[in-house]
Parts: structure tokens; sequence; C-alpha cells
């Protein structure tokens, strides 16, 4: 089962920290995000954190607004070992209104 929505990428964190617990490294990454409804409001504000991105997503991650999708998971290992939980799965950017599309702003630059 998956559904989509689209966000809106304010900040992204994606850092070394060392644990207190272990004292062993370890890379944050988290997105926060606004939710937007479908008519393009403000539904809330929160964060994606690394539990919850795919691997692959998280380069992708960047600043922006994306149609994403999510899915339901239940991981068999960590924190959310058994649970059903919301992951990120896709992100398709979103052109906005008043803003050039990235590949027309690149070309548009050189």
């Amino acid at each position: 089962m998956s559904f989509s929505s689209t966000i809106q990428v304010l900040k992204v964190e994606n850092e070394e920290r060392t644990s207190k617990r272990t004292g062993n490294a370890y890379n944050h990454f988290a997105a926060r995000v606004i939710l937007l409804t479908d008519d393009g409001e403000v539904d809330t504000v929160g964060v994606i954190n690394s539990r919850r991105i795919t691997p692959e997503l998280r380069d992708a991650m960047k600043l922006g607004t994306y149609r994403a999708t999510f899915a339901l998971k239940v991981p068999d290992f960590g924190e959310d070992k058994g649970d059903v939980v919301c992951m990120l799965t896709g992100l398709v950017p979103v052109p906005v209104k008043g803003q050039n599309p990235p590949a027309a702003a690149a070309a548009k630059a050189s």
C-alpha cells in the first residue's frame, strides 16, 4: 500500500555524531519539511528522520518541493522492529509557480 503527498523540504541535516550510550560514530540524517494540502496550503510542519527515508533517497533529498511517495512497511531490525511504519519511498521534483525548474535555471546560467 502506498500513497503520495506534496512536501516542501526546508532543511536537510546530514552530519556525523557520536552516540552518548556506546561512543560509536553514526550518521544523523533528517529533513525538516512542510506537508502541503492539495491546494498548496500548509497542513503541518515536521521532521522526516533517517529511519523513515530509504537510504537511496537520502542523496536526492535537497531543498525544494516534491511529490513524495510513502509506503507502509514493517522493519525487521532497529527501534521499529515489528511495527507498521510509514517510509518515504519516492521523490519527484514539483515545479513551483514563479520559479524556474532546475534544468531551465542551469541552462540559463550557462
